[in-house]
């Protein structure tokens, strides 16, 4: 092989490569509309690059040791040792308290930092990467752009990846959906080759013809490739899943290295690679959802392509209609649900705001709209009735693939008996008929509304799993009462199950229809572990709990299910999580005063018990979300968490802080409370209490004064809190604009990085105040940390975003020109009088009879050097002027 161009060098590759790189374009350079609601029947496709909008991901990095830290550690410890040879019982309390302090600091500093990076820097830092995101969070559609960039050769451009990918590679995606049944003969014992595997696999595919298996070898083994590995949780059969992942770091860590230079991406949801280990060679990289900023750039590429620039005004109309809906937000940081969200949007003009009923129009559009602009009018089922009654014919089908775990296919055979048995159980169709009909009916819905896929293997899948899901969902909302419950409970907290669950609970309550049956199941789920005896609950440490915690550690198989359930909070979690996609009629109010009861009781004993806290942090999330949502917090929660501001222990106070902040009850008596908590002694209760006043959202001048006073204190966390707050207030007023000017020269690399993102939050007018605040930024464009050079430089990019630099005067260069010219005429007209008195002076030396060593003589020889050098210089400026303008 030539390693400078990349290529192969065996006779005869070169045109199959050639061959290949096409057929790889051609396969991915479209974003297929098959399975979304595109009413447009004209449009099969947009451009894959038009649309595609770059993804960051998330890598977990070794823990980084800020020096202020440091400092306080070794301050720290030099007061505990002074202190242990003090003795004495006071001290010996300070000391433990200090003790803990340091532990505490430690075990922060331990923390893996959090990185955030582009794909093209990901891939750049590691040459493996394991790409995990959830359902719709833009795995596939990434790799199918590697592969097309790769293929296009044009990976090394500013816009793809970069310079630093100038390497010719080839792309290999393997869709493992379609490749797994290839390794279905490994189930039981290893996979031998896994390159061998993959150039039969390539070398076979219709997609590839004419490419041979020699070809892909070679490749491979030369580490030409990327290696491109998409949907390892779609591999439903554990063993082959675990032979794959063997089998790839045997092939990528050969001695003979021949396969090492290969660049390789696997994508996973989470579920799929948790029981996997990929090998030390990969990195994992999470992918970040999208940022407000990625949601716009999306929809005006996407408008602008598939719609054409007349619908621009519709694109920014889209884009105000999401900021101004939280709910929406959240679900159009999922790539998937953002081009839902902009297709349904342009053929109904509705933006739903929950999931239940987005993935309810994207269902109306997919198996109505299309049959009705095709003017298709069969004499079988998809041309006689409704999309209703389709989706109707469509959930059991879905519940049924998704009652095998992990199982997201299934021969066309096997669904179109279970067709038939549904068409003759609602006594649409009997006897042989039923079967021909089940088939036309799957065949149309495959071919025309793309809501069913085929795999080319005599196969069918939904388009997505997330339609299996909703899908499912409705199949078991659709059951009569009790049988729905009967359905979710033995499989509750099933990862594979989870998302069905929390969608069925949506769609039941998604009305006053639904609201008994959907209730009902809300308090199955609260009520399936009655609390344990009250000496068997964990709880912290005190004078009257010792008997309890003695007898309870000493029976700890007494009420076990019981116990754990009461300390995990699964059970609310999830009726929590369930609630929030259900509309204000969709429950009872039986049931709604169960959740709120169940919601505050849980955040005051999570606040009271610090063993509980750290762990407890989604449930005491998914209280206070609730008890919000409900739009009640009994004055008795908030007295009690009041309260427990003044608890003797530091991480009770400081849960009760957070809490606050989240129930976002901006009463004078919170504010006053936690502005107090901002002297406490412990850093973390200071830093929580900073934190809860920016959520609360109330910038009066007592709060705003407060966390200005806060960006001086001597924790690194509160100044950071502090900081973030100000942003969140959005009070751009110059106290707190000084303020955060001055928290660019903080010792600690986080406050100085919080503070430059949060000066573009808040905008600068006064042009005096932006000079000042771009000479800030510009000195932490040469900071010591990467992240406060890269926050300062989008800070001062985003404040100059359409406004001059402070100063910047432009003259016209007519005028500066005719400047010059006055100049030069000036320089003339001062150059020729000074040798006019230069020679009047010399005429009157010489007329005189004074001795040639007089005082006169030397003082008018040197007046003349000095005139004739300034018309010398006055003159050649003139001439430097007016050559530098001339033209």
């Amino acid at each position: 092989m030539d390693q400078s161009s990349g290529r192969v060098s065996q006779p005869g590759f070169q045109d199959i490569e050639q061959r290949y790189r096409q057929q790889v374009i051609k396969h991915y350079n479209r974003l297929t509309l098959t399975g979304l609601p595109e009413r447009d029947p004209g449009l099969h496709g947009v451009p894959l690059e038009k649309v595609f909008v770059k993804l960051n991901v998330e890598t977990r990095q070794a823990a980084r040791l800020d020096p202020a830290v440091q400092r306080e550690l070794e301050r720290l410890q030099r007061e505990l040792v002074k202190l242990e040879k003090e003795g004495g019982r006071g001290n010996r309390r300070q000391a433990q308290e200090l003790q803990a302090r340091i532990e505490r600091l430690e075990a922060e500093a331990r923390k893996p930092r959090i990185e955030t990076l582009s794909v093209a820097e990901a891939l750049q830092q590691y040459q493996r990467l394991a790409v995990v995101g959830g359902p719709g969070s833009g795995k596939t559609t990434l790799t199918r752009w590697l592969a097309l960039t790769f293929a296009q050769n044009r990976q090394a451009e500013p816009d793809r990846l970069g310079p630093a990918f100038s390497q010719p590679r080839l792309p290999i995606l393997l869709e493992l959906r379609r490749f797994a049944p290839h390794l279905s003969k490994h189930a039981a014992h290893p996979i031998p080759d896994l390159s061998d595997e993959i150039a039969t696999y390539i070398s076979g595919h219709a997609y590839y013809a004419g490419a041979p298996k020699a070809f892909i070898v070679d490749a491979l083994s030369s580490g030409r490739c990327l290696l491109l590995i998409d949907g390892l949780d779609e591999v439903a059969d554990l063993n082959i899943r675990r032979n794959l992942v063997d089998a790839l770091n045997a092939l990528l860590q050969r001695s003979d290295g021949r396969y090492g230079e290969n660049l390789c991406i696997v994508t996973s949801r989470p579920h799929g690679y948790r029981d996997i280990d990929l090998g030390a060679g990969f990195q994992t990289a999470r992918v970040k959802p999208f940022e407000p900023e990625d949601v716009h750039l999306f929809i005006r590429h996407w408008y602008e392509t598939a719609y054409g620039a007349d619908a621009e005004e519709e694109a920014q109309t889209l884009i105000e209609a999401i900021d101004q809906n939280d709910r929406v937000q959240d679900l159009a940081t999922n790539p998937l649900l953002c081009t839902i969200i902009a297709i349904v949007y342009r053929n109904n003009r509705v933006l739903p705001n929950r999931r239940v009923e987005l993935y309810l129009k994207c269902s109306e559009a997919l198996l109505d709209t299309w049959e009705r602009n095709k003017a298709i009018r069969d004499s079988g089922l998809i041309g006689k009735y409704d999309w209703q009654t389709k989706i109707e014919l469509l959930a059991p089908l879905a519940y049924w693939l998704h009652s095998e775990t992990e199982r997201l296919a299934a021969p066309e055979e096997a669904f179109v008996e279970q067709l038939t048995h549904v068409l003759m159980t609602k006594g649409l169709e009997t006897g042989a008929r039923a079967k021909e009909e089940a088939r036309r009916f799957l065949a149309a819905i495959r071919d025309r509304s793309g809501l069913l896929q085929g795999r080319g293997d005599g196969s069918l899948e939904f388009a997505h799993r997330t339609f299996q899901e909703y899908l499912a969902a409705r199949h078991i909302a659709a059951q009569p009462d009790p049988d729905h419950i009967d359905l979710v409970m033995p499989h509750l907290h099933e990862a594979w199950w989870r998302e069905v669950h929390l969608l069925t609970i949506g769609h039941l309550g998604s009305g006053s229809d639904g609201a008994e049956k959907a209730s009902k199941l809300l308090l199955y789920i609260l009520r399936l572990y009655k609390p344990p005896l009250w000496l068997l609950r964990a709880r912290r440490a005190s004078v009257w709990n010792i008997l309890a915690m003695f007898l309870a550690a000493r029976v700890p198989k007494w009420q076990l299910e019981r116990r754990l359930a009461w300390v995990l909070a699964r059970e609310f979690e999830f009726a929590a999580a369930g609630f929030q996609d259900c509309t204000p009629l969709g429950l009872t109010d039986a049931a709604k005063q169960a959740l709120r009861e169940e919601a505050e009781s849980l955040l005051i004993q999570i606040v009271r018990d610090p063993g509980r806290q750290e762990k407890a942090h989604n449930v005491s999330e998914a209280a206070a979300s609730s008890l919000v949502q409900l739009g009640q917090v009994s004055p008795q929660v908030i007295t009690a968490l009041t309260h427990a501001l003044g608890d003797s222990d530091w991480p009770v106070r400081e849960a009760a802080a957070s809490s606050l902040g989240r129930l976002g009850q901006a009463s004078p008596q919170v504010i006053d409370a936690l502005i107090q908590a901002l002297g406490h002694s412990d850093w973390p209760v200071r830093e929580a209490a900073a934190s809860s006043l920016g959520q609360l959202g109330q910038a009066s001048p007592q709060v705003i004064d407060a966390l200005i006073q806060a960006l001086g204190h001597s924790d690194r966390p509160v100044r950071r809190a502090a900081a973030s707050s100000l942003g969140q207030l959005g009070q751009a007023s110059p106290q707190v604009i000084d303020a955060l000017i001055q928290a660019l020269d903080d010792s600690a690399y986080s406050v100085r990085r919080a503070a430059a993102s949060i000066l573009v939050q808040l905008g600068i007018e006064n042009e005096k105040t932006l000079r000042h605040a771009l000479i800030a930024l510009n000195r932490r464009l040469h900071d010591i940390d990467d992240d406060v050079r890269r926050a300062a430089l989008e800070a001062i990019r985003n404040l100059l975003d359409g406004r001059p630099i402070p100063g910047y005067h432009w003259q016209s260069l007519r005028k500066k020109q005719a400047r010059r010219q006055r100049l030069k005429r000036w320089g003339a007209g001062l150059g020729l009088g000074f040798v006019v008195i230069l020679m009047a002076l010399v005429a009157t030396w010489l007329l005189t009879d004074a001795p040639p060593n007089s005082f006169l003589v030397r003082f008018l020889t040197a007046l003349g050097a000095l005139v004739g050098f300034a018309a010398g210089v006055t003159t050649i400026l003139g001439w430097t002027l007016r050559e530098h303008w001339r033209g």
